[in-house]
C-alpha cells in the first residue's frame, strides 16, 4: 500500500471514528404555548426566524402557501408559492442567510418519481404575498423500486435540515414488520437535479412510535442534530463534519401524551419549538421543549457491557461481553439491510466472522436492552 493511499484511508477514517459511546435517556416536559389557527390545522413543518415569529405549512393537497405566525399560535401573513403545488409538503428547515427550503418529498407509498425541495429568500424579507421558488429535484441513490417491497418502504422523506451548505434528509420507516433504521442523505442546497447519496443511517427501535422520524432539525451553533418522533426526540452531539449519526446519542422522551407531532426546531441554545397536527374543527398545538431542563435518568451505556475490537478492523473482529447468557448479535449494512447475525456467550471472544469494507451496525440485546455500535471494516 502506497503512502498517499495510506494517508487516504487515515484520513476518512479519522472523519467517521466517532463512536456513540453514552446513550442516555431523560423525560422531558413539553410546554404548550398556544393553539395554531385554523389556517394551518394541518401543519406539518416549521421555520422560526424570530422567537415569536414561526414559518409553517400544511400537509399534502392543501394551498401552496406557507404562513406566519406567533407564539400564540396566530396567523400574522402568507405567501402563495407560485410555481409549486402542494403534493405532499414535510418539513422546512433555514440555512445561515435565511433561506427557507420547504420539503416537497412526503411519500406514504414510496412510489413517487417527483421528489422535490423548494427554496425561496428569507421569508421576512419577502414584499408582497408571492413568489416562485427555486426547485431542487432529485432522486435516492438507493431505490429501485416504486413501490419497494412491504419489508424496504424506507423511501418516505419527512424530515430535512441544512448544514455545512448541504441538505440532509431523513427517512420516516414505513417497512412492514418496521426494521427500525432511519437513513440519511445528503443533497446540495441548489437548484438544480441531484442524486442525494445515501450518507449514514441509525437504529431506533422496532415500534412504529419510536421510528419513525416526522421531523428534524441542526443547530447552526453546535451542530446538535435532533429527531423527532411520536414520542421522543434523539439528539447527537458532539459529531465530527456531518457525521451527526457517530456523535452521542440520547434519548428525550415526552412526559405528557401530545397528538400527532409533525414539526421541530431550534429557537436558542437547546430550546425547541414542536407542532401538532390537527384538524378544521380542533387545530393542534405549539409546545416548547428545553433539553437543558430534563427529569429523571435511565442508563444505557454500551460500551459498559460490550466490546468490538478492533475497530477498525481489517475484515474480522471480536465480540465480548461479561454479561451472563447467550447473546444475539445482528449485523448491519448502513442501509438497514441485514449483513449477518450471530450468537455468542459471556466472556467468549468470537473472531471469526468476517464483513466486506464498509461501514457496519452491530445491534445485540442485552438483559432486555437494545445496544448499536458502529463497526469499520477496512
Amino acid at each position: 500500500m502506497n503512502a498517499i493511499l495510506k494517508l487516504l484511508i487515515a484520513s476518512v477514517l479519522l472523519c467517521v471514528y466517532h463512536f456513540s459511546l453514552a446513550q442516555q435517556q431523560f423525560d422531558i416536559d413539553p410546554i404548550q404555548l398556544g393553539q395554531i389557527s385554523s389556517a394551518l390545522r394541518e401543519t406539518s413543518g416549521i421555520a422560526v426566524t424570530e422567537s415569536n415569529t414561526i414559518w409553517s405549512h400544511n400537509d399534502s393537497g392543501n394551498s401552496n402557501e406557507i404562513f406566519c405566525m406567533d407564539t400564540n399560535g396566530v396567523v400574522l401573513r402568507s405567501i402563495t408559492i407560485t410555481n409549486a403545488e402542494n403534493v405532499d409538503w414535510e418539513d422546512m428547515t433555514l440555512d445561515a442567510a435565511g433561506n427557507l427550503y420547504i420539503n416537497d418529498a412526503g411519500n406514504n407509498n414510496n412510489d413517487r418519481h417527483d421528489l422535490k425541495i423548494l427554496k425561496i429568500p428569507d421569508p421576512d424579507q419577502i414584499d408582497g404575498n408571492a413568489i416562485e421558488a427555486e426547485i431542487i429535484s432529485f432522486v435516492l441513490e438507493d431505490q429501485t423500486a416504486f413501490p419497494p417491497a412491504q419489508n424496504n418502504r424506507n423511501f418516505d422523506i419527512e424530515a430535512i435540515a441544512y448544514k455545512f451548505g448541504y441538505l440532509y434528509l431523513f427517512t420516516k420507516n414505513r417497512s412492514t414488520p418496521q426494521n427500525g433504521w432511519c437513513k440519511m442523505y445528503r443533497l446540495p442546497a441548489t437548484a438544480g437535479q441531484f442524486t442525494a447519496s445515501l450518507q449514514d443511517s441509525v437504529f431506533l427501535g422496532t415500534n412504529n412510535a419510536d421510528a419513525r422520524v416526522t421531523a428534524a432539525d441542526i443547530n447552526h451553533q453546535t451542530s446538535e442534530l435532533v429527531l423527532l418522533t411520536a414520542n421522543r426526540i434523539i439528539s447527537f452531539t458532539n459529531a465530527t463534519g456531518d457525521r451527526f449519526l457517530d456523535g452521542v446519542k440520547n434519548y428525550y422522551a415526552f412526559t405528557s401524551e401530545m397528538g400527532q407531532i409533525e414539526a421541530i426546531q431550534f429557537v436558542e441554545n437547546r430550546r425547541l419549538y414542536i407542532t401538532e397536527e390537527g384538524s378544521s374543527s380542533n387545530p393542534g398545538y405549539l409546545y416548547r421543549v428545553d433539553l437543558g431542563t430534563i427529569n429523571g435518568l435511565n442508563d444505557h451505556s454500551f460500551n459498559r457491557y460490550f466490546q468490538i475490537f478492533p475497530n477498525p478492523a481489517s475484515g474480522s473482529f471480536n465480540l465480548k461481553t461479561i454479561l451472563p447468557g447467550t447473546h444475539k448479535t445482528l449485523i448491519y449494512s448502513i442501509d438497514g439491510q441485514l449483513a449477518g447475525e450471530l450468537n455468542f456467550n459471556a466472556n467468549e471472544t468470537i473472531s471469526s466472522f468476517t464483513l466486506k469494507p464498509g461501514l457496519y451496525l452491530i445491534q445485540v440485546n442485552l438483559q432486555g436492552k437494545t445496544f448499536q455500535e458502529k463497526l469499520i471494516i477496512n
